[in-house]
């Protein structure tokens, strides 16, 4: 951000000289003419009250712009006048801006005047060093534009188009090849073209002090350039000076908060890994981020699934994804393990990991890594993970949880004592849910016996595991994520999930805990979401995980806050009791893996954190890149105070809401427009970052699947308080449904 220095663990950067010889006339292309006269003369003396020395147009100057220092008072802003592509005068000028870990090298160009003259920007005055703007009179953009065009770029000469030059201050190797457009996906300007020409672990030379280069060589030296939407103010393609410094402005402070603080060019090479994930993904849209992890941090993939896998075949688009593919059979037994093992040894390549995303394969792997010398957490604690019953007793009250195989052993437990003092008593409201099992499916809130014997009835034909019967907490939901390293926490996040179905006073057995939205970041108090992390942290490290990626679901009981219903918007609003008993977070589940590509994406967009690429980081121990990867965005508190940090909630690029789209009933999809609803929501909506669908048209859709609501996509949505991002995400769920017909007829929301 202009004016504003790098912090203090930022290593001193790297001065980048920027040295342009102004040209005379001659020096121009044919039918040019000499332009220093027509730029208004500046003071000696700037409003900074530095001293400049005025230079003819025809005077040779070498002029060093010491970036990555301090950032100067105010911007170096230059309108030269000069020839665009089609022979017409143009205006064009940079700005400079140091920050953090680069620097950033923004390029206007205004739009070429229809008659003779030049357009200029309006309050044109003493807006910086006249030896910059001197330096830039050597510069007619044709060189610069195709600099631009050899990277994929075009210039519409009849709008205001900006870009950026991202310049990393020092020499080293690329840690992430898509670091710069993975951050700024979902920015609030809108990236019309990215260019990131560097490959993972390619060698990256910065330009330093006594490189003798102008604008066409830092475009060609830069680590990413990236073209903006056209600029206008709103009404006209006209921008004065002070307008388009202000955009500059926000542009730098966009890219400040989102890249400068994270070292993603590493001093030294790093080396490179391959790893095995076992159960490939069911298709591209629910695989395709975790294979671009891999890819960007240029960790080669391997598949370890049962033949027929839509990636088995070696074709070149499956190539694109992945090194090669190991037929294994993949029966859940107690030789599992021993066959991943197997095909590992089988590869011709070293391999350094075994991941999955499979809950029901994570002991098997971390069986698998243990036999191999792999990193690995115990093969206990993933055992305690993927049983509920087992991760429940983490943070239990005796006699208020049970297991059990079927009802008649429900009915055997609740009549014994010991003591005269019940084995199991029920203490109403109670869950019910498989021991194994995801998604939300066969969990059942019942207050009655006769209710319970359904859903442990329920439960127990899912999966064929046992049932576990636990206590329901009331309070707010949420969902919580860690990336831990040896047991430090090097990010966490809180989403609030409002209220379900089965979370109504009144809910039955048949209701279902199936979630219906997201929104991020949280609104809990500051002093209970450090409850909140402190609680889980502590009971991941007690289930015995100390590196990873870890997805936890809780609920906060005896919150400050609650769910109500205020102006028509349903969100955590202060209880207004008195508070007697101090608020306890209480243990849903515990899932060692990322959450879902459908969260994992929006995590990403709203924070900066990809859990993919620290998942990838944690398991093959690359200990430095998954520091370097977990710091989230650094966005501040904002003027209008609407802002996440304005809450104490830093980092945050904006207030989102991850909404699920269940399907309204039976039937068969129709799309009356011809395309997908979410295509047509992300078209017509600026506030859509995310929308996806996951069937086509004429897919056969059940309202139920498993116990659990069917979904048929998710949107994500910002807005810019927390109020209008709920609004906004009850908006596109409506637009959605009008888009979408079920048998022919317009589905509607429940």
């Amino acid at each position: 951000m202009a004016g504003s220095a790098p912090d203090a663990h930022v290593p001193a950067n790297k001065p980048l000289a920027l040295s342009i010889a102004s040209a005379s006339a001659s020096d121009l292309p044919s039918g040019a003419v000499s332009i220093a006269s027509s730029i208004p003369p500046s003071p000696a003396t700037d409003t900074c009250g530095c001293d400049y020395p005025l230079v003819s147009d025809k005077a040779k100057v070498t002029v060093t712009c010491e970036l990555g220092k301090s950032a100067p008072s105010k911007p170096y802003l230059s309108f030269p006048d000069v020839l665009s592509p089609d022979g017409r005068l143009r205006n064009f000028f940079f700005e400079a801006v140091p920050m953090g870990y680069i620097t950033v090298v923004h390029i206007v160009f205004l739009p070429a005047s229809p008659s003779a003259g030049c357009w200029r920007p309006q309050g044109l005055g003493s807006i910086g060093p006249q030896s910059l703007i001197n330096k830039l009179l050597s510069q007619h953009t044709l060189p610069v534009v195709q600099a631009l065009e050899a990277a994929g770029f075009l210039i519409d000469p009849n709008v205001i188009t900006a870009f950026s030059l991202i310049l990393p201050n020092e020499d080293g190797y690329v840690a992430h090849s898509n670091f710069v457009s993975s951050r700024l996906e979902g920015s609030s300007f809108s990236i019309l073209r990215l260019h990131q020409p560097l490959d993972a672990l390619e060698q990256y030379t910065a330009i330093g002090a006594g490189d003798d280069l102008g604008l066409p060589a830092l475009v060609k030296g830069a680590a990413a350039v990236l073209q903006w939407e056209p600029c206008h103010n709103g009404a006209t393609n006209n921008m004065t000076t002070e307008e388009i410094q202000s955009r500059l402005f926000e542009f730098s402070q966009e890219l400040a908060a989102r890249i400068s603080s994270v070292q993603w060019i590493l001093p030294e090479p790093t080396p490179s890994y391959r790893i095995a994930l076992v159960r490939g993904r069911p298709n591209l849209m629910t695989g395709g981020e975790f294979y671009a992890a891999a890819k960007a941090l240029g960790v080669k993939l391997v598949i370890i699934d049962q033949a027929g896998h839509w990636l088995q075949e070696d074709t070149e688009e499956n190539k694109k994804y992945r090194e090669g593919f190991i037929v294994t059979d993949m029966t859940e037994d107690d030789q599992t393990a021993c066959r991943f093992v197997a095909a590992v040894k089988s590869y011709p390549e070293r391999i350094d990991a075994i991941v999955t995303l499979s809950d029901n394969f994570f002991v098997a792997v971390a069986k698998a890594n243990k036999a191999l010398g792999f990193k690995t957490n115990p093969v206990s604690s993933y055992k305690t993970s993927v049983n509920k019953y087992r991760s429940r007793l983490l943070q239990d009250e005796p006699g208020k949880t049970a297991r059990v195989d079927s009802v008649a052993e429900l009915k055997e437990i609740l009549s014994k004592s010991v003591n005269s003092r019940p084995v199991f008593s029920p203490d109403w409201p109670m869950i019910v849910k498989p021991t194994k099992g995801w998604s939300s499916e066969c969990v059942s809130k019942v207050s009655s016996i006769d209710d319970l014997y359904i859903a442990v009835q329920k439960a127990t034909n899912r999966h064929g595991s046992s049932a576990v019967i636990e206590p329901f907490f009331e309070g707010p939901e949420i969902d919580a994520n860690f990336i831990l390293h040896d047991g430090e926490m090097l990010f966490s996040e809180i989403a609030d999930e409002p209220p379900c179905s089965a979370d109504a006073n009144n809910a039955t057995v048949h209701d279902t805990f199936s979630p219906v939205a997201l929104t991020m970041p949280s609104s809990l108090p500051s002093w209970e979401q450090q409850i909140v992390k402190n609680t889980l942290r502590d009971l991941l490290v007690k289930a015995g995980f100390r590196t990873g990626v870890f997805h936890v679901e809780a609920r906060m009981t005896n919150s400050s806050v609650e769910y109500r219903q205020v102006r028509g918007v349903v969100d955590l609003y202060p209880s207004g009791r008195f508070q007697i008993a101090q608020p306890v977070c209480r243990l849903v589940e515990i899932n060692a893996r990322p959450p879902g590509y459908r969260v994992t994406v929006p995590a990403r967009i709203t924070n900066g954190v990809d859990y993919f690429v620290a998942h990838i980081l944690a398991a093959v121990g690359d200990y430095q890149r998954l520091h370097i990867f977990s710091q989230p965005f650094r966005f501040g508190p904002t003027v209008a105070r609407t802002s996440p940090a304005d809450f104490g909630m830093p980092g945050a690029s904006s207030w989102t809401r991850l909404v699920y789209v269940p399907a309204p009933r039976d039937g068969v999809i129709g799309w009356p427009a011809g395309v997908s609803p979410g295509v047509l929501l992300k078209q017509r909506d600026k506030n859509v970052l995310l929308a996806v669908d996951y069937g086509q048209a004429g897919d056969k859709v059940s309202a139920f699947t498993d116990g659990a609501e069917t979904v048929l996509g998710h949107v994500l949505v910002r807005g810019k308080t927390r109020q209008d991002a709920i609004e906004a995400g009850k908006a596109v769920l409506r637009g959605y449904y009008q888009y979408l017909t079920i048998d022919g007829k317009l589905a509607v929301s429940n």
